[in-house]
């Protein structure tokens, strides 16, 4: 007969324990139940190669493209024409502001599915007004590339970039500026948005030159987007060095609308909720 020896009975209680919060945690942390990410599963005698692993590895490539968070669903599909009018007319070309819509998402998707097949080196300049559409559609050239083939893309806010390489000379950055000339300049397909927006010094503006000059010498694509006119006030703003490189790596397109778009989708999100509050 086995005497009670409640040391033992005591480490087995936490043995258990352990055993089950291992296995509660290893439950917790599996991302995906087919595979237990191990990036296969068994069918029969056969390993198979299991999905998440691309799932995954589209998710890093997202976030290492630095898209915001709100931009991620922008798509080419949900690209709205109703918000420029086919009535009011652009007065140099006399084109109304949905042809105009219409030419310029032709040639971004046309740079997009290019872009993918190998079969481009010339970016776009996207020009137009706050609110007119820019920013999204140079996201869905991005959220297309990133869905259809391996190439990286780097989306920047140009104001936010110049921050960083300020910011990179103190102690605590986690970025060098080197690291992030690099990257902007190297990446196969960069996207610069909101170029103009910052007050620019001759530090900046040479930043800005670099990156570009080093683009165009090594015939790598750039989406730029601004409401500044390249001719006017952003040839003041950047110099005209830097601006006839933008001249010759990018073709301008135009973006024109009557009032902002973001305010127009902001009132009818309010309506909605008025209706669905009846």
């Amino acid at each position: 007969m086995d005497f009670f020896d409640p040391i033992k009975v005591l480490n087995n209680m936490q043995s258990k324990l352990k055993s089950r919060d291992y296995a509660n945690k290893e439950n917790r942390d599996v991302a995906c139940p087919k595979c237990s990410d191990r990036g296969i599963y068994m069918e029969g005698d056969f390993a198979v190669p299991c999905q998440c692993v691309k799932q995954r590895a589209l998710t890093k490539k997202f976030e290492r493209c630095q898209i915001p968070q709100a931009m991620l669903n922008n798509s080419f599909d949900n690209f709205k024409f109703k918000y420029y009018s086919a009535s009011l007319k652009e007065p140099l070309s006399q084109r109304t502001y949905l042809e105009i819509a219409q030419k310029t998402y032709r040639y971004a998707f046309d740079f997009a599915k290019a872009f993918v097949n190998d079969r481009v080196k010339e970016g776009l300049l996207i020009q137009g007004p706050v609110g007119s559409g820019k920013t999204f559609l140079a996201c869905c050239i991005a959220n297309y590339v990133l869905q259809n083939c391996e190439k990286a893309v780097l989306f920047v806010i140009v104001p936010e970039l110049l921050e960083k390489i300020k910011a990179s000379y103190s102690s605590t950055s986690e970025f060098t500026e080197y690291s992030l000339l690099e990257t902007a300049s190297e990446v196969p397909l960069l996207i610069m948005d909101d170029l103009g927006a910052h007050n620019y010094t001759e530090w900046t503006r040479n930043k800005i030159y670099n990156i570009i000059n080093y683009r165009v010498n090594h015939e790598l694509p750039t989406i730029i987007t601004t409401n500044l006119d390249l001719s006017g006030d952003l040839s003041k703003l950047l110099g005209d060095r830097t601006v006839s490189r933008i001249e010759q790596m990018c073709y301008p397109l135009w973006l024109e609308r009557e009032y902002d778009i973001r305010e127009v989708i902001r009132q009818e999100k309010i309506a909605q909720h008025i209706a669905g509050l009846r």
